[in-house]
């Protein structure tokens, strides 16, 4: 049996465990610390001093809280199940049902019943340190923290952006030719096939592609347009995309009206990447996803030389970083300083030509004599 004493204004409390060792317990990181002794005096006394470290501050707190309520009382109130709230009203349903996800989590837990006035940098350490808190718990522990700084609930951040640990997020690997190869010929379903085959062609999200319809296709001009549904509403991720022969050669084989995928579109997002993980794990191809699609085709676009602003336009992003991102990895061949010297020389001709300029034709032709001239 433990024996316990608390006083509910104390931020320890202290309990002896059946071996006699008295331990002390932080009311807001859970944790527990040995004070190494079985004298019930000693171990008051120890218990006293770290009450006593923290109740200056918590003082001070209390005065500022009393202020602050006479402006406005909810700012005395307020806790992070709150700001939770009022951050999961917005965005899309995918987006919604991650953000709930996340903070529904057992890291998160500890933090609900917080106030935010009460913060300290400890509650976060308390959420990014459990021992099931990833990647996921950190992003959304960041961007919870902004989101009240914005409001202007949190009256100054909790910690500075130096005193956030790093984040050690997983690389993000690009499906290479031979293992989009390998999956499309084993995938016995027509449609999902097609899918996966559109997919690599357009780069596109796989819920974008999987709503994807003949309203979206102008077959005059021979171009597709979708917008991202995870920017919908927010002005931007519109994508226009020229029909190639490889591209048309799939829409071929697709129904010729209505939705392209009209099976795979009514599945949820989360059934058509476990088919997808199915397919990887026949074909022996690891650390995938769908959304590996999209990096391989940033990958595929910087190495063929793609201009960058045509490459974002394509796959929608905005920012310059993330397309970035996307791309980093992409083995791109560099071609010699001779070819981007004689495109030169053949643009200043052409334009001479068009402009009647005598001397900057007879430059020109200089030119590319002296290159004859060196080659031979």
């Amino acid at each position: 049996m433990f024996t316990r004493k608390e006083n509910m204004q104390d931020r320890y409390w202290l309990y002896q465990r059946e071996n006699g060792i008295f331990y002390l317990q932080d009311k807001i990181t859970g944790k527990q610390q040995s004070l190494k002794t079985r004298d019930g005096a000693a171990a008051n006394r120890l218990l006293a001093g770290k009450n006593q470290s923290v109740e200056q501050p918590m003082l001070n707190r209390t005065m500022a809280k009393a202020y602050l309520s006479a402006k406005s009382p909810e700012l005395a109130t307020r806790t992070w199940a709150d700001v939770m709230e009022h951050y999961c009203k917005s965005g899309v349903e995918s987006t919604l049902e991650r953000k709930m996800r996340a903070f529904k989590s057992v890291p998160f837990q500890r933090l609900h019943k917080v106030l935010l006035l009460d913060t300290e940098a400890d509650h976060f350490f308390a959420v990014l340190e459990h021992k099931r808190a990833g990647t996921s718990a950190h992003h959304y522990l960041r961007r919870l923290h902004n989101y009240a700084l914005h409001l202007g609930w949190l009256l100054a951040p909790v910690m500075a952006d130096a005193a956030w640990p790093a984040m050690r997020c997983k690389k993000k690997a690009a499906l290479t030719e031979d293992e989009h190869t390998r999956i499309v010929v084993r995938e016995k379903n027509d449609e999902r096939r097609l899918y996966y085959e559109m997919l690599w062609e357009t780069g596109g999200a796989q819920s974008d592609i999987a709503n994807l319809s003949w309203d979206r296709i102008d077959r005059e001009s021979r171009t597709i347009s979708f917008t991202r549904q995870k920017l919908e509403g927010k002005g931007g991720g519109e994508t226009f995309l020229c029909i190639g022969a490889r591209i048309q050669a799939v829409l071929d084989q697709l129904p010729q009206e209505g939705y392209l995928f009209p099976g795979l579109r009514l599945q949820p997002a989360k059934n058509r990447a476990g088919y997808f993980r199915k397919a990887c794990l026949c074909c022996n191809v690891k650390g995938k996803s769908l959304h590996s699609y999209r990096y391989a085709w940033a990958q595929r676009a910087r190495a063929a030389g793609m201009p960058e602003r045509d490459a974002m336009n394509h796959l929608g992003h905005q920012s310059r970083a993330v397309h970035a991102a996307y791309g980093k990895n992409a083995h791109v061949t560099t071609l010699p300083l001779e070819y981007y010297e004689a495109q030169k020389t053949k643009k200043i001709i052409e334009f001479a030509k068009a402009q009647g300029n005598v001397e900057l034709m007879a430059e020109g032709a200089s030119r590319s004599g002296r290159e004859v001239y060196q080659k031979s």
